[in-house]
Parts: C-alpha cells; sequence; structure tokens
C-alpha cells in the first residue's frame, strides 16, 4: 500500500553539499516549470483520494518556497485528519516553528551531517551551522515536535560519533543515519560506510538493542543506553546493504511535477502535462495507478567493492533535483 507522499516543492537550495549536487552545481528549474500552489494541493488532494495519509514536504530546501506556509496550511484545512511532516536543512528555521505548530506538522527531520563547524563549512560550502544548532533548539523548546536528526553516513562519521552522542544525549530526539547513495559519478564528501560498521561503534560505546515497535518501512530502530546512562533512540537507514523495497511505501512527486514511483526509477509519469493539459481527476488517477503498477521491484544500484564497501552510481539525476 503506497499511502505515504513525499512532496518536492522546489528544487532551491541553499547549500550545495558535495554528496547532494555534482561538483559543477545544477542548473535551477525555471519558474514556469516548478508546480503552482494550486497544482500541488490538487495533486496531494488525488493522492489523498487513492489512500495516502501521510504527506511529507521536502525540496531542495522547502523553507525557500515563496507560499510554503499557504501550501500547508491549505492542506491542512482540506484535508485535516492527514499527517503533514517536513524535511528541512534546518537553516530557515527560526521563522517558521511556530506556523509548523500551528498547523500541526509535528514531524519534522533535520539534515546534520556534522557537529563541527569546519567541516559543516567543507560538506555544505556555507558557514550555517551555528543558525542550524539554534534552530534544532529552538524547535525543541517548543515540546511539540518529533523531531529526528539525519545524518548521511560516512566514514569520518566514527570520527565524530561522540560528538553526536555527547550533544543529543540529553535531548529529544531520534538520531538516524543513513547510507550514501551516490547520485552522481563523483564520489562526492566523504566516504562509503556500510552501517554495521557504526553498529558495531555503538556497541562499543552502550547497549544497544532492536525495537522493532518503532521500526519504519525503511528504517531500523535502535534502543540504545550511552555508556550505561543516557537512553537514546538511534535510527540506520541502509539502503545499500540492506534494500528494502519491498517494504517501501513511498511515492514521489518532484517539484517539476514528475511521479517518482522509485528514488531510482528511470521512468517517470509526467503529472504537471496531465493537469496543463485538461486532464479530469479521474484521468489522472488512472495514470498514477497504471504508473504504480508498473513500479520496479527494487532500486537498480551498480555497486562495486570500494575499500571494502560499495559504491554506487544512481542515473536518476541529483538528489537535490529529485527531493529526497
Amino acid at each position: 500500500m503506497h499511502d505515504y507522499l513525499r512532496v518536492s516543492i522546489t528544487d532551491l537550495c541553499n547549500l550545495r553539499c558535495a554528496y547532494c549536487m555534482p561538483p559543477e552545481g545544477v542548473e535551477w528549474l525555471p519558474h514556469a516549470e516548478v508546480l503552482r500552489n494550486e497544482e500541488f494541493i490538487r495533486l496531494i488532494g488525488l493522492f489523498i483520494s487513492m489512500g495516502v495519509v501521510k504527506v511529507r514536504f521536502t525540496g531542495g530546501e522547502p523553507l525557500l518556497r515563496k507560499g510554503f506556509i499557504d501550501i500547508v496550511s491549505q492542506t491542512r484545512r482540506l484535508f485535516p485528519d492527514v499527517e503533514l511532516c517536513l524535511t528541512t536543512n534546518g537553516t530557515l528555521l527560526r521563522d517558521f516553528t511556530g506556523d509548523l505548530c500551528r498547523l500541526r506538522v509535528k514531524k519534522l527531520n533535520i539534515s546534520l551531517d556534522t557537529l563541527s563547524r569546519d567541516t559543516y563549512l567543507s560538506i555544505t560550502k556555507r558557514d550555517s551551522f551555528n543558525d542550524v544548532i539554534a534552530n534544532i533548539e529552538r524547535t525543541l523548546s517548543y515540546r511539540f515536535f518529533d523531531l529526528k536528526i539525519n545524518a548521511v553516513l560516512f566514514k569520518e562519521t566514527i570520527e565524530e560519533l561522540d560528538d553526536f552522542l555527547d550533544y543529543f544525549k540529553e535531548r529529544d530526539v531520534t538520531l538516524r543515519f543513513i547510507e550514501r547513495m551516490p547520485f552522481t559519478a563523483e564520489t562526492g564528501y566523504g566516504s562509503y560506510l556500510p552501517s554495521d560498521r557504526l553498529i558495531e561503534e555503538l556497541r562499543s560505546r552502550g547497549e544497544l538493542s532492536r525495537n522493532t515497535g518503532i521500526d519504519t518501512n525503511v528504517a531500523v530502530m535502535y534502543a540504545f543506553k550511552y555508556r550505561g546512562t543516557y537512553p537514546m533512540r538511534i535510527g540506520v537507514i541502509p539502503p545499500m546493504t540492506r534494500k528494502f523495497c519491498r517494504a517501501c511505501n513511498r511515492l514521489r512527486i518532484t517539484s517539476d511535477g514528475y511521479l517518482k514511483t522509485c528514488l531510482h526509477a528511470s521512468a517517470d509519469l509526467n503529472l504537471k502535462q496531465l493537469l496543463r493539459g485538461g486532464a479530469g481527476d479521474d484521468e489522472v488517477r488512472a495514470a498514477v495507478v497504471t504508473a504504480v503498477k508498473a513500479k520496479q521491484e527494487s532500486h537498480s544500484l551498480d555497486c562495486w567493492p570500494d575499500e571494502g564497501g560499495c559504491g554506487a552510481v544512481v542515473r536518476s539525476g541529483s538528489m537535490s533535483k529529485i527531493g529526497g
């Protein structure tokens, strides 16, 4: 059952993360090619009518989208029972936390790959580390959000693992570490690390046990007693070493109106063309059903041994274009 829709409302981003964009950068979409607010709302409604119960807004960086709160407000007004979520890099969050709380956007994911200001600058090419940390603290102060901190897993992550654990050990967050899935032929920042290596490191620092009660379709969850004292929630998302494709319940709409049935699908459905061509709701629904039925059984990553791990090239474009 594909009941989870991820909606990329912009391809724009104010960071330049090496693992997300190719070294030469990306060309932003012309304004006319990006879906309008009302088109996003219509598509969200159609997918909800087909069984979607959870909508996550992504980007690019979604908070850069002019009218972001308008889109969320309309969605909440029209579909009051749908679970609304947000994934953000956290740099602009300060100006939105109040509205997100008011609109019951409870599940909030913030991307943070390092706790070093210098390393953050090296990865993102922007000196925004202090803003992100301040916004995490501000978000926690609301005592409302289900906050997850998402870190892409590199070999360098192990060097900072104690920094992550020490900083978040008494904060009400879930730390999630995501195996890197390169989206270009470039290796980008850092080097690949399988999640099993992270698990070994965690076990050397405390008591780690599976928490299947809060597993998701993509995340393996653990209860972690750091240094025998601090209870923490740890998640691992292992798309490279443990394909979770059969359990995946996600569909994606890109900012320029394509439906992706898989993050790595080679064939996409042009929903924008249907909308702007005058297609009725039933016609759009029928096209979506056809696309979902044709969904590939598993992502098609090309992997090869890389210093004991796995590297990959994905042919579906940069993550900044797809929307996570």
